[in-house]
């Protein structure tokens, strides 16, 4: 049985929202991504909503009203022009990730990578599908591994996963990289007062914070780079927007390399990455 036109439940969406101190037009991103909608169908009309699906509807925006993020409601985060699940054992993807993703691209395009906390796989799964990669992906957590190889199997990529903390997979292993690439926590306890309730209390935690005011995963893998990095390889981290002074001297003391930090979109420092020449 059909029920209401989409214009109209966004419109009625986008006042609750707004009433509710959320961004109204959560209710135009929460029908598209629900129902597979783009905003001209939305505008002319051409499908009408049934009882159960206008419920659901109502559902999410009450959801969006409690600081659920939409990716929760949905199940799914658009990366890269590709959806990838998520779940609550998994960091909701990031469009300054995408910036990290660009920037390896953009640097080389081929050889062995690796994604050291792949989470959703994210990253990994574009590396190996946008270049010409054998990736490896890591992560300590099986749940998020879990729904790192469903990616890769739903949009047809051959990363190899691998479990365990950080490099050691990779040590055990004996792989050597051309690439290494991470996104990993990187956020202070200190910093906690400062997030929204939307990232505190729907991302996981393991997947958010880091002791020695967040750098502390940083250094665990530049210690171990020696033991993974082939001559003329190249290394990208994602950072805090603080990060980078402290992390550039920190490699800089151990090893002979140049270290770039460039800004994201948002004029933040975002990347860090430098061409591995112990």
């Amino acid at each position: 049985m059909v029920c209401c036109k989409p214009a109209e439940l966004v419109k009625a969406g986008s006042r609750t929202l707004s009433e509710a101190g959320q961004p109204p037009v959560g209710a135009l991103f929460l029908m598209m991504d629900l129902f597979d909608l783009s905003q001209l169908a939305i505008t002319l009309g051409s499908r009408t909503l049934s009882h159960e699906e206008a419920a659901r509807y109502a559902a999410g925006i009450q959801a969006l009203c409690r600081d659920v993020p939409l990716a929760h409601i949905t199940g799914f985060q658009e990366f890269y022009g590709r959806r990838f699940n998520v779940t609550a054992d998994t960091l909701v993807p990031r469009p300054e990730t995408e910036e990290l993703v660009l920037k390896v691209l953009s640097t080389k395009r081929s050889g062995v990578a690796a994604d050291i906390g792949t989470g959703t796989g994210c990253i990994a799964v574009t590396l190996e599908l946008e270049g010409d990669y054998t990736v490896h992906g890591t992560d300590i957590s099986t749940a998020a591994l879990a729904i790192a190889r469903e990616n890769a199997r739903a949009l047809g990529s051959r990363v190899n996963f691998h479990h365990g903390d950080l490099l050691e997979p990779l040590i055990a292993s004996n792989i050597k990289l051309d690439i290494l690439v991470s996104n990993p926590p990187y956020i202070a306890a200190s910093e906690r007062a400062l997030m929204t309730q939307s990232v505190l209390g729907h991302d996981p935690h393991l997947a958010l914070f880091a002791d020695d005011d967040g750098l502390a995963l940083y250094k665990r893998m530049i210690e171990q780079l020696p033991r993974v990095m082939k001559d003329n390889g190249y290394v990208f981290f994602e950072i805090g927007h603080s990060q980078g002074p402290a992390l550039t001297n920190y490699i800089t003391e151990r090893y002979n390399v140049t270290v770039h930090v460039e800004q994201d979109i948002n004029q933040l420092d975002r990347i860090l990455w430098f061409n591995w020449c112990e």
